[in-house]
This record gives C-alpha cells, sequence and structure tokens, in this order.
C-alpha cells in the first residue's frame, strides 16, 4: 500500500472515531438552558491586550478575543477605540435593528419589543438570523435590558 493512502485510510479512520465520540445527544438540554449571565461592561480585568493587539488599535482597527467558559458556553469581545461621545457608541450598539449590513454575517436583525420601563432601564427584544457558512444560519432570540 502507497504512503499517501496508509496516510488517507489513518486520517479517515481518525476522523471518524472521533466524529462519532463527539456526537452529542440532541435531546439532551444545553447546560446554561437558553440564559446566559448578563454582560456587565467593562473595565474588564481578564482582558489581555499584546503589543500586537495595541498596534491594531493604533491604526484604528478593532481587537476580537474570544472567551471559553467552564460549561463550552464561548463568548467574545470587540475592543475598539472610537473618539466620540460615550453616548454615541451605546447609541449603536444597541441599534439592533441595523446590525444588518453592520455586522459581518447577521443575515438578519430586527426588534419586536422596545420598551423603557419606569426604573429608566430599556428592554429591547431581539430576533437575530446570523449566517455561519453557506446554506447554515441560526436564529436567535435576545431580551437586553439597557440600563444607562
Amino acid at each position: 500500500m502507497k504512503y499517501s493512502t496508509k496516510v488517507s485510510l489513518l486520517f479517515l479512520a481518525i476522523w471518524s472515531v472521533a466524529f462519532s465520540i463527539g456526537k452529542k445527544d440532541r435531546n439532551l438540554p444545553h447546560p446554561h438552558q437558553g440564559l446566559l449571565k448578563p454582560y456587565t461592561p467593562g473595565p474588564f480585568e481578564s482582558l489581555k491586550l499584546d503589543s500586537s493587539d495595541e498596534k491594531l488599535l493604533d491604526s484604528g482597527k478593532p481587537v476580537m478575543k474570544q472567551t471559553q467558559g467552564a460549561d463550552l458556553a464561548g463568548g467574545a469581545i470587540c475592543v475598539q477605540d472610537v473618539d466620540a461621545p460615550k453616548e454615541a457608541v451605546w447609541s449603536q450598539i444597541l441599534d439592533l435593528d441595523k446590525y444588518k449590513g453592520k455586522v459581518p454575517k447577521v443575515a438578519e436583525s430586527n426588534n419586536y419589543q422596545v420598551q423603557q420601563n419606569p426604573d429608566g432601564t430599556c428592554t429591547i427584544k431581539t430576533k437575530m438570523v446570523v449566517s455561519v457558512i453557506p446554506g447554515y444560519s441560526y436564529t436567535s432570540y435576545y431580551d437586553h435590558t439597557f440600563t444607562p
């Protein structure tokens, strides 16, 4: 048997075993049950920016960092220096209806409820569809409470 055929068969065997072991039971509940921990704006002590990150920020580009939680849930944070008032930045972040066209891979983003609450907070409920790869997307529903 040729070397390349052996390598191909070995790869196929390893891939098959890994795929069958990694398969999850779709009937089991997800660890967070659809409820994520509330987000608290920074500063973030756990966020580490190195000199290459600082260089990107100095050039006006954003830096994206991903996190992995203990329960297999992950997250991401995007850091970018913006020369604008805090209110203008929050206005852009909270303009969830406009994420399509502003955020890569967002195919649809529609607020289905926006309300000012008696305590001064604002509740925004949004349906968002993210196209991960051609032919595969997922739909999420977000319940945001913004505290100015």
